[in-house]
């Protein structure tokens, strides 16, 4: 279940002054620290004054930081015993595994942050997109190949950016074309080029990120913002980036097979049966 202050948090992130929005993705990426420190050390671990700590709180429709700190501490304290209680891997004591089960941690807290709304917003500019741009630099160009790859094999309207020989791609998209784009720190300063420009020339554009205070988040259409603690540890960012992918993924498939719609390109692939 949602918590309330996810929720309004979610809720009001949109109107916030962008000092404000970095209190909020602090909460929603790391609610401990607004367990177990005082409104001024939560400032100063965010890198902005207590009065806006307080501010945020107030704005959020709670009557101070102690009001928003009791509810917190309450849901991690029931977080806190379901975990313990999860039979189902209690028994894995590997020390092989302990990353796998951080990764499920991190996809819960995920799900609770994510806006679901910017999720079906994107799902439906996806499908209704002539052409999708899909870029990640660095990194992230795991995520971007991933996404463009199974896109095509679902729909066939995906594009797959490489730095090195697509300048200029830009000016070749058909004029209802979407673009998606994967940042996350350390920010690369082509990918937040890349956002303007698609901006000016009236692209609409998605970004997949890790904070809602991101340098590309400025600059999109639509933030869908991933709540991971570590978030300079790119390890720590796959597996729940990847998962965002496939619910994406899924979701679109769903409406594609709802059409009857179904991609030429699927014949190159071996069916079920066939030797």
């Amino acid at each position: 279940m949602v918590q309330h202050y996810v929720k309004v948090t979610k809720e009001t992130l949109p109107s916030l002054t962008k000092g404000l929005k970095k209190v909020a993705n602090q909460l929603l990426v790391d609610p401990m620290i607004f367990a177990v420190q005082p409104a001024k050390r939560v400032g100063e671990i965010i890198g902005v004054s207590e009065t806006m700590v307080i501010r945020f709180c107030n704005q959020i429709g709670y009557t101070g930081f102690s009001d928003l700190q009791k509810e917190v501490r309450h849901h991690l304290l029931t977080l806190n015993q379901q975990d313990s209680s999860d039979e189902e891997l209690g028994h894995i004591q590997h020390d092989i595994f302990s990353n796998m089960k951080k990764d499920l941690g991190h996809i819960r807290n995920s799900i609770e942050g994510m806006d679901v709304n910017s999720l079906y917003k994107a799902v439906d500019l996806i499908v209704k997109s002539e052409k999708v741009l899909i870029v990640g630099y660095y990194h992230s160009f795991t995520f971007a190949h991933w996404l463009s790859f199974n896109l095509n094999y679902v729909l066939g309207n995906a594009i797959l950016y490489r730095s090195e020989n697509d300048a200029g791609l830009l000016d070749l998209l058909p004029k209802n074309s979407s673009i998606v784009i994967f940042s996350f720190f350390r920010y690369a300063i082509d990918t937040i080029r890349l956002a303007e420009e698609a901006k000016e020339r009236g692209l609409k554009v998605i970004t997949i990120t890790d904070s809602w205070v991101s340098p590309v988040a400025e600059k999109a259409d639509l933030v869908i913002s991933l709540s991971i603690n570590e978030s300079k540890t790119f390890i720590n960012k796959g597996p729940v980036t990847i998962s965002l992918i496939n619910a994406i993924l899924s979701e679109i498939m769903k409406r594609v097979e709802s059409r009857g719609k179904i991609q030429a390109n699927q014949k190159y692939y071996i069916k079920d049966g066939e030797s």
